[in-house]
Order: structure tokens, then sequence, then C-alpha cells
């Protein structure tokens, strides 16, 4: 695997690792849930929704650096399998994201969530 799909790779997984730390362990905090929009009133309802959010976006972060860590231990197939599903479904959850409301383009659509991961699949392919 080439060193820019690697070094995207670690862009994209530690993006989603950041992401999973502000829906799953700091959303209480007013300026966290304020970033996602939900109003104080509202957070007992919707802090278990973020929580489970969250937890994918580690999950997906883990299966990228799982991807990245057989690259490097010679498991380079594996690795590589890894990494692209990693890439593609974090762009995917990008697309959805923006295709559900087009604002979070800017922030967690594709600029945030998705283009490492698209510039990782890129960097995968060339």
């Amino acid at each position: 695997m080439n060193i820019p799909a690697q070094t995207f790779a670690l862009v994209a997984a530690v993006t989603h690792l950041w992401i999973f730390t502000m829906e799953s362990v700091r959303f209480s905090r007013p300026q966290v849930h304020a970033m996602f929009e939900v109003r104080p009133a509202d957070l007992d309802t919707v802090r278990p929704w973020a929580f489970h959010q969250g937890c994918y976006n580690a999950l997906l972060a883990l299966q990228m650096l799982a991807g990245l860590i057989a690259v490097h231990l010679g498991a380079s197939t594996a690795g590589h399998a890894l990494v692209l599903a990693a890439g593609a479904s974090m762009l995917a959850a990008g697309v959805a994201l923006i295709a559900f409301d087009p604002r979070r383009a800017r922030i967690k659509g594709l600029i945030g969530q998705g283009a490492p991961a698209l510039a990782t699949l890129i960097a995968l392919v060339a």
C-alpha cells in the first residue's frame, strides 16, 4: 500500500476517533451537543443515539487501523481489504449524511467525514 493511501487512512481513522469522542464521550458538554444542534432540553433523548453513532465511528476507525497494522505486519492483501472496506463505509456514511441533511456538507459530511476516506480510496487505486 502506497504512503499517501496509508497517510489518508490514518487521517480518516483519527477523524473518526475524534467523532467518536464527541458523540460518545463528550456529548453532554454544552459546546459539544450545541455543535450537533441538540438543544439542552433534548439531551437526555438524543444522547443514547449519539452514543450509539459514536460507537459505529469508533469501529470504522478501528477497522481502518487494523488494516494499516496488517499491511505493516506483511498481510498486505488483508490490510488493503480492511482499509478499502472501512474507507468505503466512511465515505458512504458521509454521503448519506449529506443526502439526509445538505446543511451538514461542510462540517461533518463529505468534507469532515468523507474527504479523508475519499482521498484514501483514490490513493489506493492510484
